[in-house]
């Protein structure tokens, strides 16, 4: 793919965010606050949330996005999953950089265009996978050599942004992409079970990947927990080691000498606190990066693509379940 530069690459990349409900805030702080950009204009639907933003932040309010045409090289689209597609693909094909927030689409078919009109536009389209860019994650890849079985959790209180999507999309994607990155290997084999508790869509679901290279990944993500808990165990010949997102710290669990000496006194253990830094930050920084140097992102269209067909093929899992649990119970 031939990636085309912005027209103003000696200058401050002229940037915008779409949809500034509460994580769009976010993102419009930081590309605001960044030596490297310009935030012409931040846009929603809502008037009078368009008008708040950009006052607080010195740019233009506007209600539509296809009025950033000619206004911008760059744009982070930060609204409902739903309407990832619609917006991305105005802005893909009017030869803006996209940094679109996960999932990269709610199906398959949406993804394939995106990323396919982002290579023939020759674009950078990134995904919002936010957790690639945290520190702990970084530090833990380091460490995680040849992985034979992961075990994640993803676990906190309602909110009611979770209405617009299930908890596969909304939460568990995070870990999916973090565990294809961690594996290296082509996920041959997917299952789940999950249910509805609070919502019309799936908030409790349990997931099983299977990798080419023989690993294996058990999944769990809930939104209905009354405590907050993110963690990915990673177990690979002679260690061990647990990685705590909240308390940003690592454990690592390893064998001295060999399997014949094993015992409890030979399994040496450490732990490494890991220094916080801004993930949003690094993920944003990267994207700009990227448009600048016309570079690939680490999470570009097709890794992106991949979480959501995986995310897809679980929610197919799930239904199937709870379908044959309703014929069961009926008969």
């Amino acid at each position: 793919m031939t990636l085309v530069p912005p027209e103003n690459i000696s200058g401050k990349l002229r940037v915008a965010v779409v949809g500034v409900g509460r994580f769009g805030r976010f993102h419009a702080r930081h590309l605001a606050q960044n030596p490297n950009a310009e935030l012409v204009a931040v846009v929603d639907m809502d008037r009078d949330t368009a008008v708040a933003v950009a006052r607080e932040y010195g740019c233009a309010p506007l209600y539509d996005h296809r009025d950033l045409i000619g206004k911008v090289d760059a744009a982070s689209v930060v609204v409902p999953a739903s309407s990832h597609f619609a917006v991305a693909h105005d802005l893909l094909q009017a030869g803006i950089d996209t940094l679109v927030e996960k999932p990269l689409c709610e199906d398959i078919g949406s993804a394939e265009r995106l990323t396919i009109l982002a290579r023939e536009r020759g674009r950078i389209l990134q995904v919002g996978h936010i957790e690639r860019f945290s520190s702990c994650f970084r530090a833990l890849s380091e460490r995680v050599e040849k992985p034979v079985y992961f075990e994640c959790n993803r676990i906190s209180p309602w909110h009611d942004r979770a209405r617009d999507a299930d908890v596969i999309f909304d939460m568990m994607i995070h870990d999916i992409d973090m565990i294809i990155g961690l594996a290296k290997s082509k996920v041959v084999d997917v299952s789940a079970v999950g249910t509805q508790l609070f919502s019309s869509k799936l908030d409790l679901a349990n997931a099983r990947l299977i990798f080419e290279s023989g690993c294996v990944a058990n999944i769990t993500a809930s939104r209905v927990s009354h405590k907050v808990e993110r963690s990915l165990r990673v177990f690979q010949p002679g260690s061990y080691m647990v990685c705590d997102f909240v308390a940003h710290r690592i454990f690592k669990y390893s064998l001295k000498g060999g399997e014949s000496q094993i015992s409890a006194d030979s399994i040496a253990s450490e732990v490494f606190d890991i220094p916080r830094e801004d993930s949003l930050s690094n993920e944003i920084q990267e994207f700009l990066t990227c448009v600048r140097q016309r570079k690939t992102p680490t999470v570009d269209g097709q890794v992106g693509l991949e979480a959501v067909k995986i995310a897809a093929e679980l929610n197919a899992s799930v239904h199937k379940y709870l379908d044959r649990i309703k014929r069961s119970v009926i008969d």
